[in-house]
């Protein structure tokens, strides 16, 4: 190949990888989306979220508030799906607005916690204890929302046949089967040899020995053999291709459904730092990128799908000012868009708490009262990462990716997708720039009709909860939302559409095929 083809190869090359190459002058970006080709779809339970078994089993007690005057609780964080004798309903319709999804149950509590404690192997580690009532709230939720329970059993013990009592006398009891979607023993094993309860080295294999011995028992049980497993739930460490592989070849043939992998963009961990930028870098979500594509083609290898199981913004609770900013809502759609193209089939953002409230990360945050009757009243703030994971489950689970290409010299994303073939396209581009601004232009691979413009924006990428704009509109104290505030975009001479991106904004513009529009 002659030196001059090989240059206009590479500059072609540059156009469609959606480098960040020079745009226009007069435009922030260009984004162009190839319709011939549809990918891989997006399960439509795409997006869930991961949640502590308990507050106490992360060694902080329960949050009931600190007596008040006149015989009330001040108001405080509490557990998001409420009390067993008080359901948090609101949570559950803000869960219902994100469609299908699934609720894992685990976190760090998981292994802390124990279904029955006096008899435990190692009573010293049960933190808290989990009873009937505990599971049925986990049942209310999944009634109310729609969504599956992947139910996390303590692996930390070590003992197949107390697990196998929780399953038997407390799931299977407790919990209508249609409900749970998977079991998943243990949470982040690659941390326990940090603990005195496994001895040195502990290693990937290990863990495959353990799972396969709470498999055996499950088979062995009439009512357990009837729920799938879901594992390793490995965080760090041990979340590399080889070690998935170990854990893969060391566990068949189990009735594994799902591969469960943990990961954080960043941590707050040992005192630790994250600003906006760091957050936002295109460095960052390239990383992610690169490592998930390794960890599905192994998971694919084995035959089995994979799901980023629990994660968010940064570990340890997050960063406020960043975590709970509207920098959040460019990062988890980023992010969850980021994983379907690499194969992923879900993704469980995480809530957990803290000593004095819950973390800085929640998609929702949850505060409760109660009066002098004694009577719960919760409310509860949709956090922007929320409004971001809304914006995803409306407009892409269960629609198939397009391939589509942005050039821009500054920090925007692009990702498109359709509901079918010769649909409507939906485009969003997000400008996790910290300074830029400005028009941008898309150009669909055939003619289409007009389009609407929806923008989810804030003043700025620190704005938090109170400043968001998804269309106009927010979500109100029953976690319903009005309906948005859309631009029609016809498009020019060419076929294409233009539209001001501002800063600290997520722009889904979504192209009709002519004739189509409802």
């Amino acid at each position: 190949m002659t030196a001059p083809r090989l240059l206009v190869l590479g500059l072609a090359l540059l156009v469609v990888r959606g480098a960040r190459a020079q745009a226009p002058a007069d435009t922030l970006a260009t984004v162009s989306v190839d319709t011939r080709r549809p990918g891989r779809t997006i399960p439509r339970d795409f997006i869930g979220y991961s949640l502590e078994v308990s507050t106490a089993g992360q060694g902080i007690g329960a949050f009931q508030g600190a007596n008040a005057g006149g015989g009330q609780q001040a108001e405080q964080s509490i557990y998001a799906l409420g009390r067993p004798d008080a359901p948090n309903q609101v949570y559950f319709h803000l869960m219902h607005n994100l469609g299908a999804g699934i609720l894992r149950l685990g976190g760090n509590s998981q292994d802390n916690t124990c279904w029955d404690r006096a008899q435990a192997p190692h009573p010293d580690a049960c933190q808290a204890g989990l009873d009937s009532a505990d599971l049925a709230l986990w049942a209310t939720a999944a009634h109310a929302s729609g969504w599956k329970l992947i139910v996390g059993l303590n692996l930390k013990q070590n003992d197949p046949a107390w697990a196998l009592r929780e399953v038997t006398e407390g799931i299977a009891r407790v919990i209508p089967r249609r409900f749970v979607f998977a079991l998943e023993p243990g949470n982040e094993p690659d941390l326990f040899g940090r603990t005195p309860y496994r001895p040195q080295p502990y290693t990937a294999a290990d863990q495959a020995r353990e799972f396969m011995a709470y498999a055996r028992a499950f088979q062995g049980d009439p009512a357990a053999r009837r729920y799938a497993l879901a594992g390793p739930a490995t965080c760090c460490g041990w979340r590399t291709p080889a070690d998935l592989a170990v854990f893969l070849a060391g566990t068949h043939p189990a009735p594994l459904k799902l591969v469960t992998v943990h990961n954080y963009s960043a941590t707050t961990c040992g005192g630790q730092t994250v600003s906006i930028a760091r957050l936002l870098s295109p460095e960052l979500m390239d990383r992610v990128g690169e490592e998930t594509a390794r960890l599905a083609a192994m998971a694919s290898t084995h035959r089995v799908p994979i799901s980023m199981a629990e994660t968010n913004s940064a570990s340890c609770g997050g960063m406020p000012g960043v975590s709970n900013a509207f920098a959040s809502a460019l990062w988890g759609l980023d992010y969850a868009f980021t994983l379907a193209r690499r194969g992923f089939v879900g993704v469980d953002f995480h809530t957990s708490y803290r000593p004095g409230g819950g973390s800085s990360y929640n998609p929702v945050d949850t505060y409760a009262r109660q009066d002098s009757a004694g009577q719960w009243h919760y409310r509860n703030v949709a956090e922007p990462l929320y409004y971001a994971l809304h914006l995803f489950a409306r407009h892409a689970s269960g629609a198939q990716l397009l391939v589509d290409s942005v050039v821009t010299s500054r920090n925007v994303r692009s990702y498109a997708t359709t509901p079918c073939v010769q649909c409507r396209v939906d485009v969003f581009v997000l400008n996790k720039d910290t300074t830029a601004s400005g028009p941008v232009r898309v150009h669909i691979g055939r003619r289409m009709g007009e389009a609407t413009l929806l923008l989810l924006s804030a003043p700025s990428l620190g704005s938090l909860a109170a400043d968001i704009s998804y269309a106009g509109r927010q979500f109100g104290d029953d976690g319903g939302i009005g309906a948005a505030h859309t631009v029609v975009v016809q498009p020019d001479a060419a076929g294409d559409y233009t539209f001001e991106l501002p800063n600290a904004a997520i722009a889904l513009l979504t192209v009709w095929a002519k004739g189509r529009r409802p």
